[in-house]
């Protein structure tokens, strides 16, 4: 109760400043993202849609209507607006990557979610070579995505998409090109389980658990006894 008063304080506050100015950036945001957190996702959409047009190089403006739209199940609207995101931030940080993806596949679009995060890797490694090449790159320039992160959004889009040989192939890479990093071995076992292949997603679990840091052993249990 405490919070949702609070929250409601603050809104009355922005709401106040938007009934003298409606357009001021500041007030719309802060009431957005109030109404976001209250769960009161259709109101905070419309503001959200007002303040793009204040801020339409605003990456986390966008990223937040792409939150929002999703909420709402405009799963569309949603992919949408994540892309937006994506195309006036300076480099592309994986909240956008794995919430246009979801919306994507939440919208039954898994050949666009696999397109795109095919096309994804391919310009992150042609980056990451480039930078190897050219020392003088500053890092800030460079995008900002683990490539295991990405392989493991694209293993996801696939399964849903029905293509389980391309999931597995998928983990397989990553578990030959990162054969100490426990996530390939456990989405390659999770995978393997939820199609029948119990023997083969124990040994699985079982590499998982061994590379797995100590925090992260609880999470292979989990998946392992579902």
């Amino acid at each position: 109760m405490a919070f949702r008063s609070l929250k409601a304080t603050q809104l009355r506050e922005f709401e106040a400043t938007l009934s003298n100015s409606p357009k001021d950036p500041i007030a719309l945001e802060g009431a957005a993202v109030t109404l976001a957190e209250l769960g009161e996702y259709t109101r905070a959409a419309s503001l959200l849609e007002n303040l793009t047009k204040e801020k339409p190089n605003d990456p986390d403006v966008l990223r937040l209507l792409g939150e929002v739209k999703y909420k709402l199940k405009d799963y569309d609207g949603s992919a949408n607006a994540y892309e937006s995101s994506a195309k006036v931030s300076k480099y592309l940080s994986f909240e956008v990557l794995r919430g246009r993806v979801n919306a994507l596949l939440a919208a039954q679009k898994p050949y666009e979610a696999v397109r795109f995060l095919v096309a994804t890797r391919e310009d992150l490694t042609k980056e990451n070579s480039n930078a190897k090449a050219d020392r003088s790159t500053e890092d800030s320039e460079i995008q900002k995505l683990d490539p295991i992160q990405v392989d493991l959004l694209l293993g996801k889009a696939y399964s849903d998409w029905g293509h389980i040989s391309d999931a597995v192939s998928v983990y397989d890479r990553i578990i030959s090109s990162h054969p100490e990093d426990f996530r390939g071995y456990l989405a390659k076992g999770i995978i393997l389980k939820e199609n029948g292949n119990n023997g083969d997603a124990e040994r699985m679990f079982i590499q998982a658990r061994f590379f797995a840091p100590e925090n992260a052993k609880v999470l292979v249990d989990r998946y392992s006894r579902r």
